[in-house]
């Protein structure tokens, strides 16, 4: 008979709890009715079994990432940016100074630095 989870179990307790109780349910499951499924649900099946870590939602959900070469830099930090998501606070810091209001006079269309490279 499955334990009663207290009410002051954490939910990390809880989720291992749910996790091994389906899966027990899963293997009582495989182990008695396999036969009982088609050839293609058996090739479906082993086939999610088979795949390392398919269902796994964290390894689905994460896209392989390249690094991007830089396109942006600050010629007196040396720092640079790809040009991709948020810009980082130092290039947004530089916008607002005497440095990067010169730099502008003679870069009208540009908003930043271009990586020299």
């Amino acid at each position: 008979m499955p334990r009663k989870p207290s009410a002051s179990s954490s939910p990390q307790a809880l989720l291992r709890a749910a996790t091994k109780e389906a899966y027990e349910r899963v293997t009582l499951l495989l182990t008695a009715s396999y036969a009982d499924f088609s050839p293609e649900q058996q090739r479906r099946l082993r086939a999610l079994l088979d795949s390392e870590g398919a269902a796994s939602p964290a390894k689905r959900a994460k896209p392989e990432r390249k690094e991007l070469p830089p396109r942006y830099w600050l010629p007196h930090t040396q720092e640079t940016w790809s040009g991709r998501g948020r810009v980082p606070g130092t290039f947004l810091a530089w916008e607002g100074t005497v440095a990067h209001t010169e730099w502008k006079k003679h870069h009208p269309d540009e908003r930043f630095p271009a990586y020299p490279g």
